[in-house]
């Protein structure tokens, strides 16, 4: 079960890196600059980064936990 969350960890991350490339596409616009539009952009992939590296974090205790049990 603890492989479920590290796959779903390890996704959000790939999928939170991905926008914070966007983002940082977003403000490297030098015709027109979208600052607002990617500050919004970088909280959300923030709250990604977090989750994800949240659901690593729990799957790895769940393994150590596991192996420490046999």
């Amino acid at each position: 079960m603890f492989w479920i969350r590290e796959i779903a960890g390890w996704a959000l991350v790939i999928f939170a890196l991905v926008l914070i490339q966007t983002g940082l596409g977003f403000v490297s616009n030098l015709d027109r600059p979208q600052v607002v539009e990617a500050g919004v952009v970088m909280l959300g992939a923030l709250g990604l980064l977090r989750a994800g590296v949240f659901l690593i974090r729990i799957s790895t205790a769940a393994r150590i936990c596991q192996s420490n049990d046999r």
